[in-house]
């Protein structure tokens, strides 16, 4: 699959070893995703236990999102200033604590450890996912970011699927701890591949000119108000999809399995949640290739007849397709998130605007859990499904009418 620019002379072999580098992460990324896929699917199941109230399982949900949005302003200093390389490295080396942390969990019975494993998960995603982003922004010219960074989706959600599919059968003879504990030597193995990406380099400070750890913070404020319309809208939508992400990741399988769904089922709604991430290079193509606002009125549009849908065919098979179709939806908006992030702004601030913008993915998903949760104990499934319905119809309608060339 061919990233780099046509401009590009046969002779940058920089560029061509970065080029390489991108595989060689997404492939560390798929390692890592193996680990994960074995028994991420029933974390919510996992929580249930723990929890007596929707709130309850929205704040535990939540306590990735809160580590992220403490850590995310200085990741995105580090990225800016360090090789991207080096904080994936940094990550991978400690995601098996969190490995950890759920097996002991489920060993002793204590809640403790599970907001010990989702706060390191909450400060180790964001670390990985920023030097991702950040190195593929330095190696693929900004014509094709979307397209690499589908093909960063594809394979990971690849390896993803495979290990849930395997975890699904597993799930009838081990326990769920165990399978999250596989999270820990999968880590361990992708660092190592990891190791072999190309170096790539930071942009230095000026001479004599510290950045304090306050800066960060406000770094990521002025980054924020120097956004135009299309940035903003684009926050927006990104906040929206946090909501509907919690909805199929996490609400939708406890509402199947609260309904009589046993474990396999629930895995296998988050796998039918998963493939659409396999198109992801697909997508990324398509976002490259057309109008993103009005790809986004598209799918604003479709969320808004699923959710609908959901409330008047209750049944499994339906939630099934709902899960797939809303998926296709989200990997879409992503796809189109990634050019955007590329394209609106200078290569010099990669890092804070991409940190920027996952702190407002972050805020999202700490927010969305715990409002959707406090929404369900109140109103119930059903009215919150039409409300979300109306909220998407009228964001597709301000996208639209909007008429961006972008």
């Amino acid at each position: 699959m061919d990233f780099s620019d046509r401009k590009q002379g046969p002779g940058d072999t920089t560029r061509q070893s970065l080029l390489h580098g991108i595989r060689v992460l997404a492939w560390a990324r798929a390692i890592r995703w193996v680990g994960w896929g074995l028994g991420e699917s029933l974390i919510p199941i996992f929580i249930v236990t723990f929890s007596h109230t929707y709130a309850q399982m929205g704040l535990f949900s939540s306590m990735v999102e809160i580590v992220s949005l403490i850590s995310l302003p200085i990741i995105g200093i580090w990225a800016d200033r360090l090789p991207a390389r080096t904080l994936v490295l940094w990550a991978l080396i400690l995601y098996p604590l969190v490995g950890i942390s759920y097996f002991l969990a489920g060993v002793f019975g204590a809640a403790v450890f599970v907001v010990l494993a989702r706060a390191m998960n909450g400060f180790t995603w964001s670390l990985e996912n920023v030097g991702i982003e950040t190195y593929y922004r330095r190696a693929v010219h900004h014509s094709k970011i979307a397209a690499s960074l589908g093909f960063l989706d594809t394979w990971s959600n690849a390896a993803w699927i495979g290990a849930a599919a395997a975890g699904m059968l597993l799930v009838s003879f081990i326990p769920v701890h165990y399978l999250l504990l596989g999270i820990s030597p999968f880590a361990l193995i992708a660092y190592l591949v990891a190791t072999r990406a190309q170096k790539d380099s930071g942009h230095a400070l000026p001479e004599g000119k510290k950045r304090r750890f306050i800066h960060s913070y406000r770094g990521t404020l002025t980054e924020w108000r120097s956004w135009d319309s299309r940035l903003r809208l684009l926050s927006a939508l990104v906040l929206f999809s946090s909501i509907i992400n919690a909805i199929i990741d996490f609400f939708l399988p406890i509402d199947a399995y609260l309904a009589g769904a046993n474990l396999p089922m629930v895995v296998l709604l988050a796998i039918f949640a998963a493939v659409p991430s396999l198109f992801g290079y697909r997508l990324g193509r398509l976002v490259d290739a057309r109008s993103k606002f009005g790809l986004i009125s598209l799918g604003l549009a479709t969320v808004a007849l699923v959710m609908s849908g959901i409330v008047i065919f209750p049944q499994f098979a339906f939630k099934l397709a709902a899960v797939f179709i809303m998926g296709i939806v989200l990997e879409l908006f992503s796809m189109v998130k990634g050019s955007l992030v590329t394209t609106l702004g200078p290569a010099a601030t990669y890092g804070v605007r991409g940190s920027a913008f996952e702190s407002i993915i972050t805020f999202g998903d700490l927010t969305a859990p715990l409002i959707i949760g406090i929404a369900i104990d109140m109103l119930g499934f059903s009215k919150l499904s039409y409300i979300i319905s109306f909220i998407a119809i009228a964001l597709g309608c301000i996208y639209r009418i909007g008429r961006w060339n972008t």
